[in-house]
C-alpha cells in the first residue's frame, strides 16, 4: 500500500476542505484519506453542487480508490464535534501505522471550545497530550526559514512567570534541536533566541528575564552541545546574515514568531508539532471565510504540508535505521 497521509475534516465551512477537494480533482495530491462523518462531507458536497463519489474505509481492511475521495467515517453529532472527533481518528490511524502522517485542516478553536471542550486550547497542545507528551514543540516551515515560539497560546502576562521555570526552557530547546535532527535531518542544527523584553532587556534595564531565566538556560544547553546563541533582541535576529547562519530562530511567546514568520512566507508555511510520535503538520492560512467567495485563496500552504508530511516521515525512516 502506497504511503497514506491523514487529513482532517477541520472548519468545513472554511477554506481548507475547499483547497483539499480542488487539489484532489486536479489530481494534485493522491494517497490520503479525509476523516468526517459521511453524512456532513455528503451534504457539504451537495451543497456546493460538487458530483464525486465517496469511498468509504473500513478499518479491518483498507482499500484505497484514488479515483473516488477516500473517507474514514465516524457518527458525529454536529459540525464542531466532527471537527473534534477528526482528531482522534486520525491520531489512531497513524499510531497503528495506517497512516505515515496527519493534515489537520484549519479550524475554529472558539467554536471548539464553546460547543465540544471547553479545555480545547490548539493542536499543538491537544496532539502533545493525546501523545502523553509532557514538552511539544511549535515549529513553522518555510523552504526559506524556520522559527518556532517556546510558548504557545497562552495570555501575555502568564509569559514571564512561564518561562520562570528554566527546566521548561531547557526541556522545549533540547527537543526542538532533537527535532531538527531527526525530522529536518540538520545534523548540527544551530539555533538562535529572541528576548523576552524589548532589546532583550538592555541588561536588566527593561526587564530581569533573560539576565535571571534565558541567559543561564544557554550557558547550559551550550554545556549539553546545543549550538544556540541569544538572547538577542526580538526586532533584529532575522536579519540577513543570521538566515545564512542560523537553522532555526526561537521567539519567546507566539505572535513575536508568527508575525516575521507570516510575512516572510506569505501564508505558504507549514506549522509542525515537534516532538511527537506522529508527524503532524497545518496550512498556516486559517479558516479564512473572508477569502472563500473572493477566490484568491492559495493552496501552497496546504501543498507544502503535503510534501512536509513525507519528507519527515523519509527523514525518520532513514535516522531510525542509523
Amino acid at each position: 500500500m502506497a504511503d497514506l497521509i491523514a487529513i482532517t475534516i477541520g472548519d468545513i465551512k472554511g477554506v481548507g476542505i475547499k483547497i483539499l477537494i480542488d487539489a484532489w480533482i486536479n489530481r494534485k495530491i493522491n494517497n490520503f484519506i479525509l476523516f468526517t462523518d459521511h453524512k456532513i462531507i455528503k451534504q457539504y458536497l451537495n451543497n456546493k453542487n460538487i458530483k464525486i463519489e465517496l469511498n468509504i474505509i473500513k478499518k479491518e481492511k483498507i482499500y484505497i480508490d484514488n479515483k473516488k475521495l477516500n473517507i474514514f467515517s465516524y457518527n458525529s453529532n454536529s459540525k464542531e464535534d466532527n471537527t473534534y472527533k477528526s482528531l482522534k481518528f486520525a491520531y489512531n490511524f497513524c499510531k497503528e501505522k495506517i497512516c505515515i502522517g496527519i493534515i489537520t485542516l484549519p479550524v475554529r478553536k472558539d467554536l471548539i471550545k464553546n460547543k465540544v471542550n471547553k479545555n480545547f486550547i490548539g493542536h499543538t497542545e491537544y496532539f502533545q497530550k493525546i501523545d502523553n507528551k509532557k514538552y511539544s514543540n511549535m515549529i513553522l516551515y518555510n523552504k526559506q526559514i524556520i522559527i518556532s515560539p517556546l510558548t504557545t497560546h497562552i495570555e501575555i502576562k502568564k509569559i514571564s512567570k512561564f518561562i520562570s521555570n528554566k527546566k521548561f526552557i531547557f526541556n522545549q530547546i533540547l527537543n526542538l534541536n532533537n527535532t531538527l535532527k531527526k525530522d529536518f535531518n540538520i545534523s548540527k542544527p544551530k539555533l538562535i533566541i529572541s528576548g523576552l523584553n524589548p532589546h532583550a532587556g538592555e541588561n536588566g534595564k527593561i526587564g530581569k528575564e533573560e539576565l535571571t531565566y534565558i541567559l543561564p538556560t544557554i550557558k547550559k544547553l551550550n554545556k549539553k552541545g546545543v549550538l544556540i546563541d541569544g538572547p538577542f533582541s526580538a526586532d533584529s535576529i532575522l536579519i540577513k546574515n543570521n538566515l545564512i547562519k542560523y537553522n532555526c530562530f526561537i521567539f519567546i511567546y507566539h505572535d513575536q514568531a508568527l508575525i516575521p514568520f507570516k510575512y516572510i512566507s506569505q501564508f505558504s508555511g507549514v506549522n509542525y508539532t515537534g516532538n511527537l510520535s506522529v508527524i503532524r503538520t497545518s496550512p498556516d492560512h486559517g479558516t479564512a471565510y473572508d477569502l472563500l467567495k473572493s477566490k484568491k485563496f492559495s493552496n501552497k500552504s496546504f501543498m507544502n504540508c503535503y510534501k512536509l508530511v513525507k519528507k519527515i516521515y523519509k527523514n525518520r525512516m532513514i535516522n531510525d535505521k542509523s
